[in-house]
């Protein structure tokens, strides 16, 4: 279709008349999006310390839109949100000051990593463009920006050249607020964005390089001095495209994953006492506090194997994730999670034995990726044979190797652990995997387990 005819459409599109388009379904009333703003505070948020832009810059509501700025010269960052996404379309106003460098981050982590829909909202910048933040540094454009909003050069991209002329942007980008929309779905993802409803970019990855899932983010780009300039958003909304909660996907059950928990029922899970847990199910989460034992547990033992979940903590909350747990009989003078392998959830910021994705006082993780009290954070472990790993919101923080600690009481460094007389090398391959309760509320949900080789089962695992 040649540019001026598609254009035609777009505006009949972006006026409310009827379309056949690509943009059709960016264009549709809003059936199926959430605000995740409510245009009074930034609950459901929090400011990201951890990018390579800075502490985070100054992020506040103002006149019913999130205001962002650098607090000081050259320091930005993100906000982000506490919930994560996996296929999703998100939409927003937005009227930034020209000449901050903006972004809409997708499947964003804790750290900044994440396919940006492009706003950089400056002279030689691009809107709706795509662009690997902090995962290659590619980026697909069409357009750029000039000395003023309303001036811009065309840079066809070959993939999905720019849909409208220099002339037919004046007529689209209005002063003022302005719709921005981004969608991504699979892995490696294929990304949409639109600008006022005009699709403005179609690009796909040829790689996997983050997780399945993340959070949504804004971005107030870290260098020079945008203390005085603001970017401004409203109207967030998020229409999730993927499988609900505590679902599988058709990829994960071909795959050979299983389902260890509805959302809806504790049907497989005790406690460590065998007893029902005291607690239901709250919210579509496993929640282990005061469940009447030291943890919630799976039904199944289970020996080489990958487990998957969501999880978000209270404010102070000291938790953990077991695996191996044999037996279920502690030994006289000690509890049971002696009796297993735990993989420490705490609402701490550091990187020792005790900190989130630490194997506890056993092996410590290289980074703490442990997301705000709050927010949901995505972990995997994996048991294979004598290796133990443990991947934290998109990158592995923690590696041990059981056969290294041949020797009762101590690590393979020769430092000593708490686990008194026990060498883990000789530790045992089989058992239950669970939910801890160390007194304080924690949530769990899409709890899916892979089993790395066909186990067999006389009652118990073998």
């Amino acid at each position: 279709m040649k540019r001026n005819g598609l254009w035609t459409l777009v505006l009949l599109a972006a006026w409310g008349i009827g379309l056949s388009t690509g943009a059709e379904s960016a264009l549709a009333a809003d059936e199926g999006f959430v605000p995740i703003f409510d245009g009074k505070t930034l609950d459901g948020w929090h400011v990201s310390t951890r990018t390579g832009h800075g502490t985070g810059g100054r992020w506040v509501v103002q006149d019913g839109a999130i205001q962002g700025s650098q607090d000081k010269p050259g320091n930005g960052g993100i906000v982000i949100t506490d919930a994560q996404y996996r296929d999703f379309e998100v939409a927003l106003e937005m009227n930034n000051d020209y000449g901050p460098d903006s972004g809409l981050f997708l499947r964003s982590t804790e750290d900044g990593r994440c396919y940006q829909a492009m706003i950089d909202y400056h002279d030689r910048g691009s809107l709706m463009g795509v662009y690997g933040e902090g995962i290659g540094g590619f980026g697909a454009l069409n357009f750029r920006t000039l000395g003023t909003p309303r001036d811009i050069e065309m840079v066809d991209h070959p993939a999905f050249p720019c849909p409208f002329t220099v002339e037919q942007w004046k007529e689209l980008w209005k002063p003022g607020w302005n719709e921005l929309r981004a969608r991504i779905t699979g892995n490696p993802p294929t990304i949409d964005t639109w600008i006022n409803g005009v699709k403005t970019m179609e690009w796909k990855d040829k790689q996997k390089r983050l997780p399945d899932q993340g959070s949504i983010a804004l971005q107030v780009h870290g260098g020079g001095d945008s203390t005085r300039q603001f970017v401004r958003y409203r109207n967030i909304r998020v229409k999730n495209l993927g499988v609900p909660d505590n679902v599988l996907t058709a990829e994960e059950k071909r795959a050979g994953w299983q389902l260890l928990f509805d959302g809806k029922t504790l049907d497989g899970w005790t406690t460590d006492r065998k007893e029902p847990s005291k607690v239901p199910v709250e919210n579509g989460c496993i929640n282990p506090h005061k469940c009447g034992g030291y943890m919630v547990i799976h039904e199944k033992p289970w020996t080489d194997f990958v487990w998957s979940m969501d999880f978000k903590i209270a404010k102070g909350c000291n938790s953990g994730i077991f695996t191996r747990v044999f037996s279920l009989e502690p030994k006289p003078g000690w509890d049971v999670g002696f009796n297993g392998l735990e993989v420490a959830i705490d609402d701490t910021t550091g990187s020792g034995y005790h900190d989130t994705g630490a194997i506890y006082d056993l092996a410590k993780p290289k980074k703490n990726m442990m997301r705000p009290a709050g927010a949901w954070n995505h972990i995997v472990v994996t048991c294979d044979r004598h290796i133990i790993e443990v991947e934290l919101n998109g990158e592995q923080v923690t590696r041990m190797d059981l056969d290294k600690y041949a020797e009762p009481s101590k690590r393979p460094d020769g430092s000593t652990h708490k686990f008194t007389g026990i060498a883990y090398a000789k530790f045992p391959r089989t058992g239950y995997i669970g939910l801890q309760d160390h007194g304080s509320p924690c949530w769990y949900k899409n709890l899916k387990l892979l089993p790395l080789r066909a186990e067999k089962r006389s009652g118990k695992s073998e």
